[in-house]
């Protein structure tokens, strides 16, 4: 509970609608987050550089030749790893389908997320509880929780145009800190 004269937990719960453009962004900055080039990769990078640029220096006539084709496998490996591989990214994603969500509605309480969703004339009603939460990430655009719940593993997107005070991100941040920790970064 905050200590304001409003409720910190949803009374009604709030229209969760995610477009396939919201879906893909987020799945392409995951994406992003996980393809960074590691610290041995840069270290190898730079000692050929180096010494290719060692022998060209030290080395006269047509035995540069390696040291030229050296320096260039390592742009190309570098524009590849950089560019290349987001296009082929992007074009692979754009072959699974993605399906927009709508009909379903959201709430923050304080054992967890409540999700509601019409089927028929009857409601669907699932909770996912504070615990079954083992990752998040806090970015600017979202709020992405994983969890996993009865063997199963699936995701929240939470835009922040749903930040509201019928369903506050506060609440959600603060519960998550208290049972997962500390937000993941992308």
């Amino acid at each position: 509970m905050t200590t304001k004269n409003f409720y910190a937990y949803t009374l009604k719960p709030v229209p969760y609608e995610i477009s396939e453009a919201e879906q893909r962004q987020t799945q392409l900055l995951i994406w992003r987050s996980t393809n960074k080039i590691s610290l041995k990769v840069w270290i190898i990078m730079a000692a050929v550089v180096l010494l290719s640029i060692l022998g060209l220096v030290l080395i006269k006539n047509y035995s540069t030749i390696i040291f030229w084709v050296l320096i260039a496998c390592v742009v190309i490996f570098y524009l590849v790893r950089r560019f290349g591989l987001e296009f082929y990214v992007k074009r692979k994603m754009k072959e699974f389908p993605v399906q927009e969500i709508k009909g379903l509605q959201l709430g923050v309480q304080p054992h967890g997320i409540v999700m509601r969703q019409q089927m028929g004339i009857q409601h669907g009603v699932a909770t996912i509880a504070w615990k079954e939460v083992y990752e998040w990430y806090d970015h600017a655009d979202f709020l992405l929780i994983n969890f996993k719940t009865k063997g199963q593993q699936g995701a929240y997107i939470l835009p922040k145009r749903m930040n509201s005070k019928d369903f506050s991100f506060d609440t959600i941040r603060k519960h998550l800190n208290e049972t997962v920790g500390a937000a993941k970064t992308l």
